[in-house]
């Protein structure tokens, strides 16, 4: 009797203890299972989420050979524009358009870039040319021109000083040839000696015509001592037949007078 009475008590605590537990007790043993099952799972589909980046891989790089073609496209009809010298206009179909459009889709783009420094160096080769043919206003509009393309352009500068000096040269050698000519003096002009050979002769053998007729002495005014020493030589030099006598005086004149002996 007492061995079935503990038999009977145990059993009753047990089923006791049993009531006790929660459902959410029991679910929870399964957690690591289903935990792993979701692991699994994560990893099975990992496969399909690399191809997803590689296709978007090879969209990105199908972009970028469409925006290179597109920027090469428009270089080259910048570059067609350029042999054409469609520099600036007209207003939608020019180089510096063209080129422009281009760095700015691909800032430093090589050939863009030669297409900006080309068309600057036709302006400023057109406006040289435009200042030895003494046309200054027409140099200035081709300076102006290059600076709209690209006022950095270290060469600008450059040009419009030798236009400047261009001017000033040729201003000196006008107003020399206003003065008023006398039978025995001579004016020539202030840059004489920046003028090329033939040029200087043609300025002092009205010169030489005189003397040689005279076979008189000369007085040289001149600002610079040595250029004065050099007009005397030449003049000299060509005046075979007899030795031409010649005083020379430091003065801001340009003139040679003849002195009848």
């Amino acid at each position: 009797m007492i061995k079935k009475a503990l038999f009977l008590l145990t059993s009753a605590m047990f089923l006791s203890a049993c009531s006790t537990l929660s459902s959410d007790n029991w679910w929870h043993t399964d957690l690591p299972v289903e935990t792993s099952k979701k692991q699994n799972g994560a990893y099975r589909h990992a496969p399909v989420t690399q191809r997803t980046d590689n296709k978007a891989g090879v969209s990105r790089n199908s972009s970028v050979t469409r925006k290179q073609t597109i920027t090469a496209n428009i270089v080259r009809e910048g570059q067609i524009a350029l042999s054409e010298n469609r520099l600036l206009t007209p207003k939608g179909d020019n180089a510096n358009l063209y080129f422009q459009i281009a760095l700015g889709r691909d800032p430093g783009n090589y050939d863009a870039t030669l297409g900006i420094a080309a068309i600057v160096d036709k302006y400023l080769a057109w406006a040289i040319q435009s200042a030895n043919a003494a046309d200054f206003k027409s140099a200035k509009q081709f300076i102006e021109q290059a600076k709209q393309v690209n006022p950095r352009d270290p060469s600008i500068q450059k040009i419009e000083t030798r236009v400047k000096q261009k001017r000033v040269v040729i201003g000196h050698t006008v107003r020399a040839d206003q003065q008023p000519a006398s039978e025995d003096v001579f004016y020539l002009p202030n840059n004489l000696f920046q003028l090329s050979e033939e040029k200087i002769l043609a300025q002092i053998q009205p010169i030489i015509d005189s003397l040689e007729k005279t076979q008189g002495s000369i007085e040289i005014n001149w600002p610079s001592d040595k250029e004065g020493r050099l007009l005397y030589q030449i003049i000299n030099s060509r005046t075979p037949n007899f030795r031409v006598r010649a005083m020379t005086f430091h003065s801001s004149k340009h003139t040679v007078e003849v002195l009848v002996n």
